[in-house]
């Protein structure tokens, strides 16, 4: 008996080391799924990819990773993963669908959603991904009735996930719907209390809206969480400004700062609150640097105007009111071609007009924006390439110059 006891110990000692790993890879596979289930993805990719170094062989464990990775959009790591899953497992319906989702989450969306919502219905297991991933696609070439479609969609299969609401809300924040904005945000925050970027867009809509006390509150339990969280700082200084607290905002900007001398927000928050202390040489300093690093900010301008004008240079400060005039007209109309874009996404001519604009006042990232998706919707567009190709010569980047004047003139 004493004899078959210990042969059953020497067992389990040679077998430990693969118990003990069966162990450590269940473990994060359930919580790479609690994660998930939490509408925390960038935790749910590191246990997926902690659990892949111990289940390589497992092609659901791929698939899984690369479904997380796409919507985080880290492409070429999706990408990676999603070829591993079909070396193990071969070409399925589920690996081509994930191939579809990757592409339309590019904003390769012409032809793709159209069979997707022919054959996804609305009781498909994958429904909701799909929805997800259309509403990325869509928002990117700016196709926003589209986007808000899915995000309804979205809603009334899943109205406890915090995203389409989030998601919902930003479209209508872009068009400038902000009173159908905030309850979006709301409930965004209402569904998943400890989410950064619900707690963030709410508290920036509510300081927009001038209400500081209320916006304060999001700020605050961001960094409850995450204390050294740049953007949720800036927002409670911005608030602090904003009651008339600047003293209190001061010490923080002036610590961010050290940590993003470049960014444009705390260097605008920064003078703003020297103006408020009476100091408008100071604040000019900070001032012109926040208006050179974001040009499109109508309020860094106006408040530079102020610095300019309470050290008595007023035909300075005429000339940036008539700068603010000429950005306020710019921006109203950007407001007006973005609705004349989500009433009739295939029109080329209000893409192109707001790429022209948002160029020309600064937000290039939103120009290039508009104007590549307009390539991506129309192909071959010599307006736009013209547009382009200027655009790359003052950058200095004489091969898309080269590239985009080319299409300009042949086609």
């Amino acid at each position: 008996m004493c004899g078959v006891f210990v042969l059953l110990i020497l067992a389990l000692l040679a077998a430990s080391p693969w118990l003990w790993r069966w162990y450590r890879a269940r473990q994060e596979w359930e919580q790479g799924q609690s994660a998930l289930g939490g509408y925390d993805l960038a935790a749910a990719a590191t246990h997926l990819d902690n659990y892949l170094q111990l289940r390589p062989e497992d092609a659901d464990g791929w698939f899984l990773a690369a479904r997380t990775a796409r919507r985080l959009q880290r492409i070429p790591e999706a990408e990676r993963y999603l070829e591993q899953c079909q070396q193990l497992r071969g070409v399925t319906d589920a690996t081509r669908l994930e191939w579809d989702l990757l592409r339309v989450q590019q904003g390769e969306i012409t032809g793709i959603d159209t069979r997707l919502r022919q054959t996804i219905g609305p009781d498909h297991p994958d429904a909701l991904i799909v929805l997800e991933a259309l509403a990325r696609g869509y928002t990117r070439v700016e196709r926003l009735a589209d986007a808000r479609q899915a995000c309804d969609l979205w809603i009334a299969k899943q109205p406890e996930h915090p995203w389409p609401w989030l998601w919902r809300g930003g479209l209508y924040e872009r068009l400038s719907y902000l009173d159908k904005a905030y309850p979006d945000y709301q409930r965004a925050v209402q569904n998943a209390p400890t989410n950064r970027e619900a707690r963030l867009a709410l508290g920036g809509l509510l300081l927009r809206q001038r209400q500081a006390s209320a916006a304060t509150e999001h700020f605050e339990a961001v960094l409850r969480q995450s204390p050294d969280d740049i953007p949720a700082q800036i927002g409670l200084a911005a608030c602090r400004i904003e009651q008339g607290k600047a003293g209190q905002a001061i010490p923080v900007l002036d610590h961010l700062l050290e940590l993003a001398p470049a960014s444009a927000q705390a260097l605008f928050l920064r003078g703003k609150a020297a103006l408020e202390q009476d100091q408008p040489a100071q604040a000019e300093h900070w001032l012109r640097e926040a208006v050179r690093l974001a040009p499109d900010d109508p309020e860094a301008l106006y408040q530079l105007s102020q610095a300019v004008r309470a050290q008595q240079r007023e035909a300075e400060a005429a000339q940036l009111t008539r700068q603010l005039e000429q950005l306020r007209k710019d921006q109203l109309r950007l407001d007006e071609l973005l609705r004349a874009i989500a009433r009739k996404a295939d029109d080329p001519k209000p893409r192109h007009e707001a790429g022209v604009i948002a160029l020309r006042i600064g937000r290039t990232e939103d120009g290039l924006r508009w104007l590549n998706s307009l390539l991506l919707l129309k192909g071959d567009h010599r307006e736009t390439h013209a547009v382009l190709a200027e655009y790359y010569l003052r950058k200095g980047d004489q091969e898309r110059a080269a590239y985009h004047r080319q299409l300009a003139e042949t086609h």
